[in-house]
């Protein structure tokens, strides 16, 4: 197919040049190229995100923490963290009622074993001091370094987080 030329106007620019598009030492035009504007997409289309009030809190690889379910006669097993603090089959602990948690931790004359299951059994008096019943879930939670835990049961958990739950009723 042959272009035809014969249509176009007598008054068109017959140069580059004349278009404001700056010729090359050959004599080539040479076209600037289009860059389209850099940044995230977000920010190209709302604008500049605005900064977060706060820095986010940056995790402590010394803390642990797991969810159990306190299983028949006391039960509690949570074997990611029993590994992790080394506490094996024999450990004796001692389990200690405080401001309604239970801090457990290894005891040389401690009255708790784990057993080979690799679980240990809280005694109904602590249980009872706490408000801990069979088949409750408890936050299983402590640091590695000092080999203790904290095992808190449903009532402290909500007392513990209750102003950041009261953000799930905005």
């Amino acid at each position: 197919m042959r272009s035809d030329l014969r249509h176009v106007p007598a008054d068109m620019p017959k140069f580059a040049a004349d278009h404001g598009i700056p010729r090359m030492p050959s004599g080539t035009a040479v076209i600037p190229p289009r860059i389209p504007p850099q940044g995230p997409l977000e920010q190209l289309i709302r604008g500049p995100l605005a900064p977060s009030p706060d820095q986010a809190p940056v995790a402590d690889g010394d803390i642990l923490c797991g969810v159990s379910t306190l299983g028949e006669s006391g039960r509690a097993l949570d074997r990611y963290i029993f590994k992790a603090i080394n506490w094996r089959a024999g450990t004796c602990l001692r389990i200690d009622p405080i401001d309604h948690v239970l801090i457990v931790g290894a005891a040389p004359d401690g009255p708790v074993r784990m057993t080979a299951d690799g679980y240990f059994r809280v005694p109904f008096r602590q249980r009872r001091r706490v408000g801990l019943s069979i088949g409750d879930r408890v936050l299983v939670t402590g640091r590695r370094s000092p080999g203790r835990l904290l095992l808190l049961p449903p009532a402290a958990l909500s007392t513990l987080l209750a102003a950041r739950l009261a953000l799930l009723d905005r």
